[in-house]
């Protein structure tokens, strides 16, 4: 108590001093922070709010010559909408956000921790990737070696450690919230209750005065409606102890059913269409005009609702069960600012400090970071916890749940993705009643395709025969052309290479094989080079087959010139092989950096596949090889003209085109597949696609090698040399 006075004192003394020095010229550098748009009940004291800040920072800031000549100017994006309802509306507020990171026309901003990091995951997600970009944090400064952690001590751990990402530090800690659920004092219903004892169902059951609405929850606000959800969810299956990852399953196995309808009929009690998605200031006003008698806020509100002029009599207490959802809000420093970023460091260190933190809890009620378990060893955290004895009562008996730790796994979807897509999908639940679709996408959060449910039981025969069968019936095609590899209806086609074009096309097919289930980013390494060489050998040997036959047919070679061209071809064909998996090996391997993206979103399905980060350069010096290759065999096609139409090389020009359209057709379409029987329709699309291989190979020789096995008898079809 004595330190916080002494606080206030301090400040107030620095005030009047300043005042009675001469007049110093206006401080012309100012650094500008943007925070989230106020609800609607801060929005009132906004503007009390950012002056404060303003004048503790500024008269104490004499206390470091760093600060001396700056100043602190806090703002908001004006169109930013509070209650977001909509995917579109979520999407225009983080690319704001974003857009401004990338930008310098802010120094510091103060996210929310669900903002926070949240792009990031084991597996990617594309939908997020192509939506908003990559590795957003690191448009954060980062922290790590200009601030010592022990600096930070008096910050609770959990918030202060997610701060950090990858072991460095990007976000300071700068204020903390939770749900709580507000009520008057005279209502007596509420008197005596222990709220440790009582489910939401008991909350809306209670005795009541004749309102209007007995519950006022902002449903209309997506944050708002998957707070909710989580919470009644966790009263019936527990989603904070020790076996919250088996308990989870429970939301999308033969449990969910009972747990979903059970949270339809809570909502329903509350006296309001759930489609008229109710807003904050809506729900609030409800509350606060006598027309509701619980209103669920946050507990930041409370000072703000104190004093107001019918708020005197309203009551704060946890969520039933004790359980609530922990919100922290961070100070992270814009990497593209201008100003110095020494500067930038300290005042974000002075908008963190205790000091700074005990001050806006006195004057408008904030919630510190601090590490209540240090209230006996330190001044500030003691200060704080008896002047709030009610709040700190209240703070002891929380079971914290953290959103983001909830939805995490090994192979989670980014939270980023879930908390712009499931309440949609909560939303939708409510009005169409719709167990399957729901269960599905809380499923889809944390299990890839191959994982879920209903597809890990699925006989592994029944993926795998159809590229079992058309890989073996291709080996048969490879030994039938090896043995009448010396017919002349074989012997102009270039057995060999014929057979090489065959094996890449081999290797395409039982790809998905190795790739389907890879969760190994080391394995992508070497799937790269793989994809490299069954490509090459399916294009190469094309290009020497075609090379060969312009060669002969436009110089009309003799049978010794033709043995030196075969031997040049070979020569050239292993030479250009090495230099093409050599190069693949050496970029895959050192340089590239490897992880995963899934195709689809939790609305659909998450199928993982490799990917890389890089600038461009190496993928396009590849591809441009490739064109290279495929603008000569065209050139040399065309030139041959008759000849090449007789032996079948536009088959060749033919076959590539058909190659490059598949494994395209084959990437868009894994984006939209239907979401119902979904895996039916993966399966099916990797049935065609190996179908359509076996098709090439046929196209490729099996006319002539039919023709061959008929009239293997024919000594006319024989061309020894």
């Amino acid at each position: 108590m004595k330190y916080f006075s002494k606080i206030v004192l301090q400040s107030a003394l620095l005030v009047l001093s300043a005042r009675a020095l001469p007049v110093t010229p206006q401080k012309n550098k100012v650094i500008k922070i943007l925070t989230d748009k106020p609800d609607s009940i801060i929005a009132t004291k906004w503007n009390d709010y950012c002056s404060s800040i303003k004048n503790f920072f500024t008269t104490t800031e004499a206390e470091n010559l760093l600060l001396h000549e700056y100043d602190i100017d806090f703002t908001f994006n004006y169109d930013e909408l509070y209650d977001k309802k909509s995917t579109n509306s979520y999407e225009t507020y983080l690319n704001s956000i974003i857009k401004e990171l990338k930008e310098n026309n802010y120094d510091m901003m103060i996210l929310d921790d669900k903002f926070l990091f949240s792009e990031n995951a084991y597996i990617q997600s594309q939908y997020i990737d192509s939506t908003f970009g990559k590795n957003i944090h690191n448009e954060y400064l980062d922290l790590t070696s200009d601030i010592n952690k022990d600096s930070l001590s008096f910050h609770d751990s959990k918030i202060l450690s997610d701060g950090y990402y990858d072991n460095h530090l990007y976000a300071i800690p700068f204020e903390k919230d939770f749900d709580v659920i507000f009520y008057r004092n005279d209502n007596a219903s509420f008197g005596n209750v222990n709220m440790i004892n009582v489910s939401w169902d008991d909350l809306v059951n209670i005795n009541t005065e004749a309102s209007v609405n007995k519950l006022s929850v902002p449903l209309g606000n997506s944050d708002e409606l998957l707070h909710l959800f989580i919470e009644y969810a966790n009263e019936k299956i527990d989603l904070s102890g020790n076996n919250k990852e088996s308990n989870y399953e429970k939301l999308y196995n033969q449990n969910s059913k009972d747990i979903f309808n059970s949270f339809s009929s809570f909502v329903t009690k509350f006296g309001t269409n759930i489609t008229s998605e109710i807003t904050f200031i809506d729900a609030y006003e409800t509350f606060i005009n006598g027309k509701s008698s619980v209103f669920k806020g946050k507990a930041s509100h409370y000072h703000a609702i104190l004093n107001t002029p019918n708020g005197k009599n309203v009551m704060m207490q946890l969520p039933p069960k004790n359980t609530s959802i922990i919100n922290n809000k961070y100070i992270v420093i814009n990497k593209n600012s201008l100003l110095d970023k020494k500067v930038l460091i300290e005042a974000a260190k002075r908008l963190t400090s205790k000091e700074m933190q005990l001050y806006k809890a006195e004057q408008f009620g904030k919630i510190p970071t601090f590490d209540m378990t240090q209230r006996d060893s330190d001044p500030s955290i003691k200060t704080y916890s008896e002047k709030n004895p009610e709040l700190l009562n209240i703070i002891s008996k929380i079971i914290p749940l953290h959103l983001k730790d909830i939805f995490k796994s090994e192979f989670s979807a980014p939270f980023m993705e879930v908390r712009i897509l499931l309440p949609q999908d909560i939303r939708k639940y409510l009005k169409e009643k719709n167990n399957n679709d729901l269960s599905n996408v809380i499923e889809n959060i944390k299990m890839l395709l191959m994982d879920k449910s209903n597809v890990i039981h699925f006989p592994t025969y029944l993926l795998y025969a159809p590229i079992i069968i058309f890989t073996l019936l291709a080996i048969i095609v490879v030994i039938l052309i090896f043995k009448y590899r010396n017919y002349s209806c074989l012997k102009i086609f270039s057995p060999g290479f014929c057979i090489l074009s065959i094996i890449g096309i081999i290797m395409s097919i039982i790809h998905p094989m190795i790739s389907m289930e890879n969760t190994n980013p080391n394995v992508c390494k070497y799937l790269y080079i793989y994809e490299t060489i069954f490509t090459d050998l399916t294009l190469f040997p094309m290009v020497a087959v075609t090379y060969r036959l312009y060669t002969i047919y436009s110089s009309k070679a003799k049978d010794n010139k033709i043995k030196h061209l075969n031997t040049r071809i070979n020569i050239f064909f292993i030479i250009a092989m090495l230099i093409m998996v050599f190069y693949s090996a050496a970029v895959s391997l050192f340089i590239l950096n490897f992880y995963f993206h899934s195709y689809g979103t939790i609305d659909t399905y998450r199928q993982q596949v490799c990917t890389y980060s890089d600038n461009g350069i190496f993928e396009s010096i590849e591809r441009r090889v490739n064109e290279l290759i495929y603008i000569v065999m065209i050139v040399l096609i065309v030139r041959t003209g008759k000849v090449c139409k007789k032996y079948g090389a536009f088959k060749y020009i033919y076959i590539m085109f058909c190659i490059g359209i598949m494994e395209y057709a084959f990437n868009f379409i894994l984006n939209y597949l239907p979401t119902n029987g979904y895996f039916g329709f993966y399966l099916i699309s990797i049935i065609i696609k190996t179908v359509l291989n076996g098709l090439l190979i046929y196209y490729l020789v099996g006319s002539r090698l039919i023709y061959v096995i008929k009239h293997r008898n024919n000594a006319d079809n024989l061309n020894y040399e």
